[in-house]
C-alpha cells in the first residue's frame, strides 16, 4: 500500500467518524415537521442541511487545515488547492422534507480536481458506502460491484425525476429509455446512483446535478468496476452537470441515445 493510499484511507476513516454525530443531527429533524426555506434558485433548504454542513466544515478545517472546501450551502474555501473536500449535507432535500428515506450525505476528497475518496451515506436506511482510489468500493463490509447486464433491452434503468429531463430539454432521452429498456424507474438523487454502483440497477441516468453530487459518485462507480460518464464528450467531468453510471457497455449504449443540451438548473 502506498503512502498516498494510506493518507486517503485515514481521511476516509476520519470522515466516517464525523458522520456519526452528523447523522444524529439530521435524523433529529427527519419526519419532524421541519421548516423549509427556499434558496434563490427556489430549491429547498432546512435547518438540518445547514447544521450538517456546518458540522462537517468544522471537522474538515480542524483535521485538515491545509485543505480546501466546496460546499453546497456555504460556498467555497480555497477550491483550487491540491486537496479539496466536497460537501453535500443532504442530497435529496425534497425527499427529506417529505419523510422519504432516500436522501443522503455526500462527501468526497479531490486531489488536483479529481475525486480520490468518496462517501455516500444514507442515514435513514443506515447504510454507508465508501471508495478510495485503488482500494475498491465498499458498503457495510460488502465489496460493491456494478451489474454485468450488457443489453439495454434487458436492463433495469434508474433515472432522475422527470422535471430534471424536462428542464434540461432531455425528454426525448427519457422517452427513448422507456421505449428501449426492460424497465425504467425513478430513483432520484444519489440514491439512484448508489443502486447502480451496488449493481441492483443496471444503469443510472441523471441530467441534472453538480460537483458535490457527482464527485463521490465518480470514485464509487469506478472503484466498483463501473463507468462514470457525461452525456457528451470524453472528460467524465464532475462539473459538467450530467452523468451516466453503470457498467461500461450499458453506459455506452445510453450515451448513444443522448442528443440534447446540458443542464442549467440546480436541483436539491
Amino acid at each position: 500500500m502506498t503512502s498516498h493510499s494510506k493518507d486517503l484511507l485515514q481521511a476516509k476513516d476520519a470522515a466516517l467518524s464525523w458522520l456519526k454525530p452528523v447523522n444524529r443531527e439530521i435524523m433529529k429533524w427527519f419526519r419532524n415537521d421541519v421548516a423549509v426555506d427556499l434558496k434563490s434558485d427556489q430549491s429547498p433548504v432546512t435547518i438540518a442541511d445547514r447544521k450538517a454542513e456546518e458540522m462537517l466544515r468544522r471537522n474538515i478545517q480542524k483535521a485538515f487545515p491545509d485543505h480546501g472546501i466546496i460546499g453546497e450551502e456555504f460556498g467555497n474555501i480555497d477550491p483550487t488547492r491540491e486537496w479539496v473536500w466536497t460537501v453535500d449535507p443532504i442530497d435529496g432535500t425534497r425527499s427529506f422534507v417529505r419523510g422519504l428515506p432516500l436522501f443522503s450525505v455526500l462527501l468526497s476528497l479531490l486531489h488536483r480536481g479529481e475525486p480520490a475518496m468518496g462517501i455516500l451515506c444514507l442515514p435513514a436506511l443506515k447504510e454507508t458506502a465508501w471508495a478510495v482510489q485503488g482500494e475498491g468500493a465498499w458498503c457495510e463490509g460488502q465489496r460493491l460491484q456494478v451489474s454485468a447486464e450488457s443489453k439495454l433491452s434487458q436492463a433495469t434503468v434508474g433515472t432522475a425525476d422527470a422535471y430534471c429531463f424536462r428542464d434540461t430539454k432531455r425528454m426525448r432521452l427519457l422517452q427513448a429509455l422507456h421505449k428501449q429498456a426492460a424497465l425504467v424507474r425513478t430513483y432520484p438523487d444519489a440514491f439512484g446512483h448508489m443502486m447502480a454502483i451496488r449493481g441492483v440497477l443496471d444503469v443510472m441516468v441523471d441530467p441534472l446535478a453538480f460537483v458535490w453530487d457527482y464527485a463521490p459518485i465518480k470514485i464509487l462507480a469506478r472503484e466498483a468496476g463501473g463507468a462514470f460518464e457525461n452525456f457528451n464528450g470524453r472528460k467524465a467531468s464532475i462539473e459538467e452537470g450530467t452523468a451516466i453510471v453503470g457498467n461500461a457497455e450499458l453506459v455506452r449504449q445510453v450515451r448513444k441515445l443522448v442528443s440534447a443540451p446540458t443542464a442549467t438548473r440546480k436541483r436539491s
